[in-house]
């Protein structure tokens, strides 16, 4: 991985090792990186004696329940802290409410993330959009460090590089990515095991509703996109109250698409928006604008709702990053 701020990297490593209690902070509706980077950095942090609470505003998706410590994970910031460390989330809002502005900012705030739309919104900012995934920067945090890679760390790592790159699959798998994969599995990561896991296997309730978006799902020129309103949800009866069961990610995968993406209709009526792009097309930008972010193959925002606002306010925006192209 090319670092791309040597001092920055130096700057994190001098308030970690200063820190006794750390508040660690993924971004909402966590995948395998947010969760992957969050429980290495926190079993490596511990291993040194500090004081670590992991956190994120959403419970994890049963699918990490292989993972140590991921029950750990509290939903809520309270408590004493000296510093707060942010983990693959590309700006402050992302954190959702674990981040208590009347309580947290005094604190000094360590971001470690890959996305190219970071907002550095860290007193050091550790982002490096040349990493395959935030928990590839904790690797090399970890050996910056002198932390020794236990099977548990290892695992969390692993999850978060294979979910990121989809088993070394997408354009951010780089000879590094691979290296770093390798080094985790002699330190006792289950590559089998976690790719199993964390890619393949799903609940009944998500094939279901996998299958209700991609009857639903419209083409339109090269963009594919569909709605997962929460009428849907409860006319299938799924229990899941979050995520798109991996319809953007499949809808891209088709011959006539180049850019894909998912309505998904909130608890609280907000509109959940999974961006995908194919090679050439840079969704990240238009998930920018509207208050997210991501990478130029895969991004995403929140929108307020109702659906067909949501829906009106970005399929224009998509279509031109198809025009110019």
């Amino acid at each position: 991985m090319i670092v791309t701020d040597p001092r920055a990297w130096a700057d994190a490593e001098g308030y970690l090792r200063r820190a006794q209690a750390i508040l660690a902070i993924t971004h909402v509706s966590p995948d395998g990186d947010a969760i992957g980077s969050l429980l290495g950095f926190t079993h490596a942090m511990r291993s040194l004696g500090k004081l670590v609470t992991p956190t994120c505003q959403d419970p994890p998706h049963p699918r990490f329940d292989y993972l140590k410590g991921v029950r750990d994970i509290r939903q809520s910031g309270e408590g004493e802290f000296d510093l707060i460390v942010s983990l693959d989330s590309s700006d402050l809002a992302r954190l959702g409410s674990i981040f208590i502005p009347a309580q947290h900012s005094r604190l000094p705030v360590v971001v470690f993330d890959h996305h190219i739309t970071n907002l550095n919104f860290g007193v050091v900012n550790v982002v490096e959009p040349g990493a395959s995934s935030t928990s590839e920067i904790i690797y090399a945090l970890l050996q910056r460090m002198g932390v020794t890679i236990t099977p548990d760390i290892a695992n969390a790592l692993l999850t978060g590089v294979i979910t990121d790159t989809l088993a070394f699959r997408t354009s951010n798998t780089t000879p590094d990515t691979l290296a770093v994969a390798m080094a985790l599995m002699r330190s006792g990561g289950n590559l089998q095991e976690v790719t199993r896991q964390a890619l393949i296997m799903r609940s009944f309730d998500s094939l279901r509703l996998l299958g209700a978006g991609l009857m639903n799902a419209k083409l339109e020129g090269r963009l594919a996109y569909a709605t997962i309103p929460r009428k849907l949800r409860k006319e299938l009866d799924v229990k899941e109250e979050r995520g798109d069961a991996g319809l953007v990610s499949t809808l891209i995968t088709a011959y006539e698409v180049d850019v894909a993406a998912v309505f998904v209709e909130l608890q609280n009526g907000d509109i959940e928006i999974g961006l995908r792009a194919q090679p050439g097309f840079d969704v990240s930008q238009v998930a920018l604008e509207l208050g997210g972010g991501g990478h130029p193959a895969a991004a995403g925002c929140t929108l307020p709702g109702p659906m067909r606002d949501a829906v009106n306010r970005v399929l224009p925006r998509l279509k031109q990053v198809i025009r110019e192209a």
